[in-house]
């Protein structure tokens, strides 16, 4: 859990926007690490567990050792890419923005479905609750 400079916590799971020069990135908080801020990019979730399930209904001569490697324990949340924050942005959260009404954020279909299936893949991770 940190706390942002405009008010308010982050706990892992939390959608934020992030601030990145001259856009704006959508997430879901993962934690800290060494200086920085570490989340998934919103729809990465969602695409990462279609892949996978893609990969179950493969033919197993047609499965690539890598995703074999990958999925050999299922579905986890090691199948997920991080995004990161560089610099000094544990402490100065200026950048960061926690979203409590995506409905507001995510206006078109295609959008509101990705976040809706991203939502579902956090949940089957627990990293998120209903």
């Amino acid at each position: 859990m940190i706390d942002l400079k405009f008010g308010g916590t982050l706990e892992i799971g939390d959608l934020i926007a992030v601030s990145n020069g001259n856009y704006m990135s959508f997430g879901w908080f993962a934690g800290t690490g060494r200086g920085t801020i570490q989340f998934y990019y919103y729809g990465q979730p969602g695409s990462s567990y279609e892949a996978y399930q893609e990969w179950l209904n493969k033919p197993e001569d047609k499965r690539g050792r890598w995703e074999n490697k990958m999925y050999e324990k299922g579905f986890t949340k090691k199948c997920l890419w991080k995004a990161y924050i560089y610099g000094n942005t544990v402490t100065d959260t200026s950048r960061i923005v926690k979203i409590t009404h995506p409905e507001d954020v995510f206006t078109t279909p295609e959008d509101r479905d990705r976040y809706e299936k991203s939502k579902e893949a956090m949940i089957f991770l627990n990293l998120i609750k209903k």
